[in-house]
Protein backbone atom coordinates (compact mmCIF):
# COMPACT_ATOMS: atom_id res chain seq x y z
CA UNK A 1 0.00 0.00 0.00
CA UNK A 2 1.35 3.41 -0.96
CA UNK A 3 2.39 5.74 1.82
CA UNK A 4 0.19 8.84 1.95
CA UNK A 5 1.43 12.30 2.99
CA UNK A 6 -0.66 12.10 6.15
CA UNK A 7 0.92 8.78 7.18
CA UNK A 8 4.39 10.18 6.48
CA UNK A 9 3.65 13.10 8.74
CA UNK A 10 2.32 10.78 11.39
CA UNK A 11 5.46 8.65 11.21
CA UNK A 12 7.62 11.78 11.47
CA UNK A 13 5.66 12.92 14.50
CA UNK A 14 6.08 9.53 16.16
CA UNK A 15 9.81 9.61 15.45
CA UNK A 16 10.10 13.12 16.92
CA UNK A 17 8.16 12.05 20.01
CA UNK A 18 10.46 9.03 20.50
CA UNK A 19 13.53 11.24 20.15
CA UNK A 20 12.21 13.75 22.68
CA UNK A 21 11.31 10.97 25.12
CA UNK A 22 14.87 9.64 24.90
CA UNK A 23 16.38 13.09 25.47
CA UNK A 24 14.11 13.87 28.42
CA UNK A 25 14.86 10.46 29.94
CA UNK A 26 18.60 11.05 29.47
CA UNK A 27 18.43 14.35 31.35
CA UNK A 28 16.42 12.74 34.15
CA UNK A 29 18.99 9.95 34.46
CA UNK A 30 21.89 12.42 34.48
CA UNK A 31 20.25 14.34 37.32
CA UNK A 32 19.35 11.29 39.37
CA UNK A 33 22.21 8.83 38.82
CA UNK A 34 25.00 10.82 37.12
CA UNK A 35 27.04 10.36 33.98
CA UNK A 36 28.61 7.00 34.84
CA UNK A 37 25.25 5.33 35.48
CA UNK A 38 23.36 6.90 32.57
CA UNK A 39 23.45 3.92 30.25
CA UNK A 40 21.45 3.56 27.05
CA UNK A 41 19.54 0.65 28.60
CA UNK A 42 18.58 2.73 31.63
CA UNK A 43 17.53 5.64 29.41
CA UNK A 44 15.36 3.40 27.22
CA UNK A 45 13.72 1.89 30.29
CA UNK A 46 13.02 5.36 31.72
CA UNK A 47 11.52 6.44 28.40
CA UNK A 48 9.37 3.31 28.18
CA UNK A 49 11.07 2.16 24.98
CA UNK A 50 12.87 -0.95 23.79
CA UNK A 51 16.57 -1.30 24.67
CA UNK A 52 17.64 -0.66 21.09
CA UNK A 53 15.26 2.23 20.40
CA UNK A 54 18.02 4.82 20.71
CA UNK A 55 20.05 3.33 17.84
CA UNK A 56 17.68 4.73 15.22
CA UNK A 57 18.34 8.27 16.49
CA UNK A 58 21.72 8.12 18.24
CA UNK A 59 24.48 5.77 17.18
CA UNK A 60 26.48 5.91 20.42
CA UNK A 61 26.01 6.74 24.07
CA UNK A 62 28.11 9.88 23.66
CA UNK A 63 25.96 11.20 20.81
CA UNK A 64 22.87 10.58 22.96
CA UNK A 65 24.38 12.44 25.91
CA UNK A 66 25.53 15.34 23.76
CA UNK A 67 22.11 15.57 22.10
CA UNK A 68 20.54 15.71 25.56
CA UNK A 69 22.82 18.63 26.47
CA UNK A 70 21.86 20.37 23.22
CA UNK A 71 18.19 19.65 23.95
CA UNK A 72 18.57 21.25 27.37
CA UNK A 73 20.30 24.30 25.88
CA UNK A 74 17.48 24.84 23.41
CA UNK A 75 14.82 24.36 26.06
CA UNK A 76 16.66 26.80 28.34
CA UNK A 77 16.70 29.38 25.55
CA UNK A 78 12.96 29.06 24.99
CA UNK A 79 12.25 29.34 28.72
CA UNK A 80 14.48 32.38 29.16
CA UNK A 81 13.03 34.08 26.09
CA UNK A 82 9.54 33.72 27.52
CA UNK A 83 10.74 34.95 30.92
CA UNK A 84 12.38 38.01 29.36
CA UNK A 85 9.10 38.96 27.71
CA UNK A 86 7.39 38.77 31.11
CA UNK A 87 9.75 41.29 32.75
CA UNK A 88 8.66 44.91 33.13
CA UNK A 89 10.13 46.98 30.27
CA UNK A 90 11.95 49.28 32.66
CA UNK A 91 12.34 50.16 36.31
CA UNK A 92 14.93 50.27 39.08
CA UNK A 93 14.96 46.48 39.52
CA UNK A 94 15.14 45.51 35.85
CA UNK A 95 18.89 44.77 35.89
CA UNK A 96 18.70 42.75 39.11
CA UNK A 97 15.72 40.78 37.78
CA UNK A 98 17.60 40.03 34.57
CA UNK A 99 20.62 38.79 36.49
CA UNK A 100 18.34 36.64 38.65
CA UNK A 101 16.93 34.99 35.52
CA UNK A 102 20.40 34.06 34.29
CA UNK A 103 21.42 32.83 37.76
CA UNK A 104 18.31 30.63 38.05
CA UNK A 105 19.03 29.12 34.62
CA UNK A 106 22.33 27.81 36.02
CA UNK A 107 21.47 27.18 39.66
CA UNK A 108 19.42 24.02 39.20
CA UNK A 109 19.90 20.23 39.08
CA UNK A 110 19.84 20.12 35.27
CA UNK A 111 22.87 22.38 35.00
CA UNK A 112 24.64 20.34 37.67
CA UNK A 113 24.00 17.32 35.43
CA UNK A 114 25.63 19.06 32.47
CA UNK A 115 28.64 19.86 34.66
CA UNK A 116 28.99 16.11 35.11
CA UNK A 117 29.13 15.77 31.32
CA UNK A 118 31.67 18.57 30.98
CA UNK A 119 33.90 16.98 33.64
CA UNK A 120 33.98 13.66 31.80
CA UNK A 121 34.49 15.45 28.50
CA UNK A 122 37.85 16.68 29.79
CA UNK A 123 39.36 13.22 29.32
CA UNK A 124 36.94 11.73 26.77
CA UNK A 125 37.95 13.06 23.36
CA UNK A 126 34.81 11.89 21.56
CA UNK A 127 32.47 13.38 24.17
CA UNK A 128 34.50 16.60 24.28
CA UNK A 129 34.18 16.95 20.52
CA UNK A 130 30.40 16.78 20.83
CA UNK A 131 30.21 19.20 23.76
CA UNK A 132 32.44 22.06 22.58
CA UNK A 133 29.94 23.31 19.93
CA UNK A 134 27.15 23.10 22.51
CA UNK A 135 29.17 25.14 24.98
CA UNK A 136 29.72 27.82 22.33
CA UNK A 137 26.02 27.75 21.46
CA UNK A 138 25.14 28.23 25.14
CA UNK A 139 27.45 31.25 25.39
CA UNK A 140 26.05 32.82 22.20
CA UNK A 141 22.53 32.18 23.41
CA UNK A 142 23.22 33.91 26.72
CA UNK A 143 24.82 36.95 25.07
CA UNK A 144 21.87 37.39 22.70
CA UNK A 145 19.35 37.02 25.53
CA UNK A 146 21.38 39.46 27.63
CA UNK A 147 20.91 42.12 24.96
CA UNK A 148 17.18 41.84 25.62
CA UNK A 149 17.59 41.54 29.37
CA UNK A 150 19.76 44.64 29.68
CA UNK A 151 18.73 46.93 26.79
CA UNK A 152 20.16 50.05 28.44
CA UNK A 153 23.61 48.48 28.61
CA UNK A 154 23.55 46.51 25.36
CA UNK A 155 25.11 49.34 23.36
CA UNK A 156 28.15 49.65 25.59
CA UNK A 157 31.49 48.75 23.99
CA UNK A 158 32.27 46.53 26.98
CA UNK A 159 28.84 44.85 27.10
CA UNK A 160 29.98 41.34 26.12
CA UNK A 161 32.81 41.52 28.66
CA UNK A 162 30.26 42.42 31.35
CA UNK A 163 28.13 39.42 30.37
CA UNK A 164 31.20 37.17 30.45
CA UNK A 165 32.04 38.48 33.92
CA UNK A 166 28.49 37.79 35.12
CA UNK A 167 28.60 34.26 33.69
CA UNK A 168 31.97 33.56 35.29
CA UNK A 169 30.65 34.70 38.67
CA UNK A 170 27.42 32.70 38.35
CA UNK A 171 29.15 29.52 37.20
CA UNK A 172 31.68 29.86 39.99
CA UNK A 173 28.93 30.11 42.59
CA UNK A 174 27.05 27.17 41.13
CA UNK A 175 30.16 24.98 41.31
CA UNK A 176 30.15 25.58 45.08
CA UNK A 177 27.01 23.44 45.25
CA UNK A 178 28.31 20.49 43.23
CA UNK A 179 28.35 18.41 46.43
CA UNK A 180 25.23 20.04 47.90
CA UNK A 181 22.00 19.27 46.08
CA UNK A 182 19.95 22.00 47.78
CA UNK A 183 21.85 24.86 46.13
CA UNK A 184 21.91 26.74 49.41
CA UNK A 185 25.49 28.02 49.29
CA UNK A 186 25.15 29.63 45.87
CA UNK A 187 21.76 31.11 46.73
CA UNK A 188 23.13 32.57 49.95
CA UNK A 189 26.03 34.30 48.23
CA UNK A 190 24.18 35.35 45.08
CA UNK A 191 22.38 38.54 46.33
CA UNK A 192 25.63 40.32 47.23
CA UNK A 193 27.26 39.19 43.99
CA UNK A 194 24.19 40.25 41.97
CA UNK A 195 24.20 43.74 43.50
CA UNK A 196 27.84 44.27 42.53
CA UNK A 197 27.20 43.01 39.00
CA UNK A 198 24.11 45.21 38.67
CA UNK A 199 26.16 48.25 39.68
CA UNK A 200 28.64 47.46 36.89
CA UNK A 201 25.87 47.09 34.30
CA UNK A 202 24.24 50.35 35.39
CA UNK A 203 27.46 52.41 35.68
CA UNK A 204 28.51 54.80 32.97
CA UNK A 205 30.51 52.98 30.27
CA UNK A 206 34.25 53.55 30.19
CA UNK A 207 35.35 56.48 28.05
CA UNK A 208 36.69 55.62 24.63
CA UNK A 209 40.29 56.87 24.26
CA UNK A 210 40.59 59.79 21.89
CA UNK A 211 42.16 59.00 18.54
CA UNK A 212 45.24 61.11 17.87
Amino acid sequence: MATTPSSRRSQAERSAATREALLDATLECLVEVGYANTTTARVAERAGLSRGAHLHHFQTRDTLLAAAADHLTRRRGEHLSTAVDALPPSGPDRTAQGLDLIFDSYNNPLYQATLDLWTHGRTDEELRGHLIPIERQLDRQTVELSKRLFPDAAGRPDFERLVELALAAIRGLVVLDTLHADGARASKQWPACRDQLAALFEASPPATPAVR
